[in-house]
């Protein structure tokens, strides 16, 4: 992938908003990058790595993953291409990879080292600003889930809100997938495909196709959401 290729990409960003290719073609140069792929379903960092790199996905997708004690797998989050990996574990005492992380399909990533980062923010306040606000923002997302996690007890009340915060045109998707969203939501995949039965049921949703579903508002109810 050509630098200034490379460069356009990253102007949409959140580490390097406000830059112009050029500029960011300047910072690359500064940061001793590199670009690594990735088979789908290959374990990219272990839970316990040490993040010694500022990773952003390039191509493709992944999410995280940890293990409880008797074997089942929380699927924790999915991310997409332009995406800044566990930039709130950069630094710190314990800056570890908080996670599994596992490529869903090919993917294409961007790693630079973190101690020419730190150097290269400490010169612009405009990649400082970005760097404050990617923390930020995954602190509060971070804090969003937490709270969905303690306020929503059922599997519909769940899936309700996971409808009102994803809709789009009157239509959901569950994704990444049923399975995986119900490793997301903490339950089994039979008990989730079976509250979105009842759901269709009552006829908050109607099957448009595999994993789509339109909704009818007008009998969407808010109150556990």
């Amino acid at each position: 992938m050509k630098i200034e290729d490379l460069s356009l990409f990253l102007t949409n960003v959140s580490l390097f908003k406000g830059l112009n290719p050029q500029e960011i073609s300047d910072c690359l140069r500064k940061v001793d990058f590199k670009i690594k792929d990735y088979k789908k379903n290959e374990i990219v960092f272990f839970r316990g790595d040490i993040l010694k790199k500022v990773i952003i996905i390039i191509n493709g997708t992944t999410h995280g993953e940890m293990q409880k004690f008797n074997g089942d797998t929380i699927v924790i989050n999915q991310m997409k291409s332009g995406e800044v990996l566990a930039s709130a574990f950069l630094f710190g005492n314990d800056n570890i990879f908080p996670v599994d992380l596992v490529t869903l399909e090919n993917s294409k990533f961007l790693l630079f080292d973190k101690e020419k980062y730190l150097n290269l923010i400490q010169s612009d306040k405009r990649l400082l600003l970005n760097f404050i606000n990617e923390i930020s923002n995954k602190s509060q997302l971070l804090s969003k889930r937490i709270w969905f996690n303690f306020t929503h007890k059922t599997i519909e009340e769940k899936i309700l809100s996971y409808i009102n915060e994803n809709a789009k045109n009157n239509k959901i998707k569950f994704l990444p997938s049923i399975s995986a969203l119900a490793k997301k939501f903490e339950v089994t995949r039979p008990a989730l495909s079976r509250e979105i039965s009842n759901l269709c049921k009552k006829k908050i949703l109607t099957k448009i196709e595999n994993n789509i579903y339109s909704i009818n508002f007008s009998n969407f109810s808010k109150k556990n959401v």
